[in-house]
Formats: structure tokens, C-alpha cells, sequence
């Protein structure tokens, strides 16, 4: 290595260095993905929820399950379901599965912004986005509606978010539970045009509970001491006994590492490591991976005089007026070109071997069918006359234009 390349070198490594170090001090930017995953500590995951959920619940009634619904449903488990994401969008078929579950006689609690819409037609629910532009912040205020467990102020959420609501309801079936507006003014002491959030519906003889502020069951909301009372008070709506199944299906961030990569990327010294390593590898190739010999000298390859040749022997042919052997030697180029252009056998030339040239080739079996059949009648002639040649290498040149044509298309 040259001093040159050693002083370009050691400036690579120095910047290098002085850009792992300013990234080591600076501050770890929060994280405000709505992940909603168990493990999870940033605002939006839902570490604390499930921490304090033993705590609520008997820790021997909840099963965690991380298969679909349609995979784990089945008429041995009986119990409740329990959905929390920012959509839980089931596919029809999981949907009508679902239903037939509760119908059973189980419950369905789903905390989400956004519910399957198979879900919701058939409870005679329609949800909609809440937006103003009277507000800069749309903060939302959340509250129970049972006096039990209404607070005398509502609770906040100190963060914009995109709010959904229940803009139709089955009035005579549907029980609201819950409210939200968005916070005007700076006043969080008040709601005051309350739109339905959390509902309770019957369902033949099960129930079906939907909570479309799913953000009350994250670590940025229940990290309030108040807050979380607004969370505990939502669960006493799951009914007291049977098992209650948590699903880890529908999450936006999954708890399983799906990365090779995962546990190195995750730790920020570790993944400036990597990165490093990375970089000194790209320097190494550009520095010292170069050719330190001799190019090496291009040998052209031997002309072909496959066309050359060809062009002789059929002179000779035209010369001697051959029109017979001349036609052979088209019919037999002919045949090569459709086995080695199509990969088909040319031994039978029936029906079947028609229709599967004109599948590969996108020339019609009209056009394929009376150019075979005038090859099968022209072959076994004694003499064949230049207006018969001429028909024959017109079928053949249609068919190879047609299929380079088809081709391009």
C-alpha cells in the first residue's frame, strides 16, 4: 500500500470513529411505533398492560396463543377471545368463524382503531375517523359511561392520535360503555361532545365487547396512575370465570425475532460495530483488493462458419436444380428448429402435437396444421416442383414470423 493510499486510509478510520462516537452519545430518539407487543417498552407497546394484567385476572385463566384464529378456534375451547392492536382485520372466513364461536355462548373483546368489517355488518355496527380542523392537537379525553366506574374527569391521552368512533349502532342491543372527544382548549376536565368508543353487544348466546381506543392499553397512557384505572376499569367487562385467551397473532411488532441479525441490530453499540466491520471490509477491497498482476490477454473465440458452409451447400443444391433435396434439408432444419426452439419431439406429427406447438409457439393451430400436412404430403414425393419449394419455405418463414411476433407482444 502506498503512503497515499495509507493517508486516505487512516482519514476513513478517523471519520469513522468520530461518527460511532457522536452516535454512541446521542440521546436514543423515542420510539412511537403503535407496536402493541407484549415486550415491548416504548409508548405504544403494551409492557405494562400485560405485566399488570396477572394482577387484574387470575393468572391460571389466561392462555397466550400465537396462531390465527381460524387455526385455533375449536369447540373445546370456551372462554373469551382477547384482541388488542391498532387493527385486528380477521378475513371473512375467519370472521364467520369468530362469530360461530361466540354464538356458542363465548365472549369476543377486541381493543382496536380498526375491526373487521364482516364484524361489524353483521352486528349492524359502522365505525368512522373523527377529524376537525378547529384543533391543532387532537389529544383525546376517554371515559367510562357506567357510574361505577365513570371518573369525574376524563382521562387523557397527552399525545395526537387518530381516533375512530361508533358513527351507527344497534340502539337496541348495543350497551355503550365508553366515550371520547378531543380536548379543546387546553380544558381536560370535560367532554363535551362525547362520541361512542366502547360498546357491548349480545350475540345469540355469547357477547361481543369492541374498544376502538386501543391506545388505553398502552405504556404511554397507563403510565399515569389515573389512567390506568380508566384500563383496569375496561376489563371488568371480561366475565368473571373461563379461561381468557390472549392473542399475539394480530400484533403490528412481533415477539418473535424474524432476523438473523435481530439481537446485533437491536443494541445500538453492537449494530455500530457491525456497521464498522462492514465499512473496514468495503475499505480493505477497495485498497488492497485490487489486480496486482499482469492483465491477461483476451483470446478471441474461433469464428463460426456454421452460416458460411450452409450457404455453400445450398448453392450447390440451387445449382444443380434439386428441388426435392433442397426441400428435404428445409424440412429436416425445419424439424430441428421446432425441437430445439420448443422441446418437443417431432417423430409423431398428430393432433396432439399440434396443439402443444401451438400453445408454445402463440401461432395459431389453423397456421401449424396446414403447414404440418403440407410437409406430410410434400415428403414422400419423387419430384417436387420450385412453385412446391417455394410454398413450403413460405409455411415455414410464416410460422417462424409469427412466432417472433407473438413473442414480442
Amino acid at each position: 500500500m502506498t503512503l497515499r493510499y495509507k493517508i486516505l486510509a487512516g482519514i476513513l478510520i478517523l471519520a469513522v470513529t468520530l461518527l460511532i462516537a457522536a452516535e454512541a452519545t446521542k440521546p436514543e430518539p423515542v420510539n412511537w411505533f403503535p407496536s402493541y407487543g407484549k415486550i415491548d417498552k416504548i409508548p405504544f407497546g403494551t409492557y405494562i398492560f400485560y405485566d399488570q394484567l396477572s394482577s387484574i385476572v387470575d393468572k391460571d385463566r389466561l392462555e397466550e396463543v400465537n396462531i390465527p384464529p381460524f387455526e385455533f378456534i375449536d369447540s373445546t375451547k370456551t372462554g373469551t377471545y382477547f384482541f388488542l392492536n391498532s387493527s385486528v382485520y380477521n378475513d371473512e372466513a375467519e370472521a364467520q368463524k369468530l362469530l360461530e364461536w361466540v354464538a356458542s355462548g363465548n365472549t369476543l373483546f377486541i381493543a382496536a382503531n380498526t375491526v373487521s368489517k364482516t364484524l361489524l355488518d353483521t352486528l349492524n355496527l359502522s365505525t368512522a375517523y373523527y377529524s376537525t380542523t378547529k384543533l391543532i392537537k387532537k389529544r383525546p379525553l376517554v371515559n367510562l359511561s357506567n357510574p361505577q366506574l365513570k371518573s369525574k374527569s376524563p382521562y387523557l391521552l397527552d399525545k395526537d392520535v387518530s381516533t375512530t368512533y361508533f358513527d351507527e349502532i344497534d340502539t337496541l342491543k348495543t350497551t355503550v360503555l365508553g366515550v371520547f372527544d378531543l380536548m379543546e382548549d387546553e380544558d381536560s376536565t370535560q367532554i363535551k361532545e362525547p362520541k361512542i368508543n366502547f360498546i357491548a353487544t349480545p350475540f345469540k348466546k355469547g357477547t361481543i365487547i369492541i374498544n376502538t381506543f386501543a391506545e388505553g392499553f398502552t405504556n404511554a397512557f397507563m403510565l399515569k396512575e389515573e389512567n390506568a384505572r380508566y384500563t383496569a376499569g375496561a376489563l371488568t367487562y371480561l366475565p368473571a370465570n373461563g379461561k381468557i385467551y390472549l392473542d399475539h397473532n394480530y400484533k403490528n411488532s412481533k415477539a418473535v425475532a424474524e432476523s438473523p441479525l435481530y439481537i446485533i441490530l437491536n443494541n445500538r453499540y453492537l449494530k455500530w460495530a457491525w456497521y464498522t466491520l462492514l465499512l473496514t471490509t468495503v475499505i480493505w477491497v477497495l485498497f488492497e483488493g485490487k489486480r496486482k498482476q499482469r492483465s491477461i490477454e483476451i483470446i478471441k473465440p474461433l469464428p463460426n462458419q456454421t452460416l458460411d458452409y450452409t450457404r455453400t451447400i445450398a448453392g450447390m443444391y440451387l445449382d444443380k436444380k434439386d428441388n426435392r433435396q433442397i426441400a428435404i434439408h428445409q424440412i429436416n432444419h425445419f424439424m430441428e428448429y421446432i425441437r430445439s426452439t420448443f422441446i418437443l419431439a417431432t417423430d409423431k406429427k398428430d393432433q396432439d402435437f399440434i396443439e402443444k406447438l401451438a400453445a408454445k409457439s402463440n401461432v395459431s393451430v389453423v397456421e401449424i396444421k396446414n403447414t404440418i400436412d403440407y410437409i406430410i404430403t410434400l415428403k414422400p414425393k419423387a419430384v417436387i416442383t420450385e412453385d412446391e419449394l417455394i410454398q413450403l419455405n413460405s409455411y415455414i418463414e410464416n410460422f417462424k414470423k409469427y412466432h417472433q411476433d407473438g413473442r414480442i407482444n
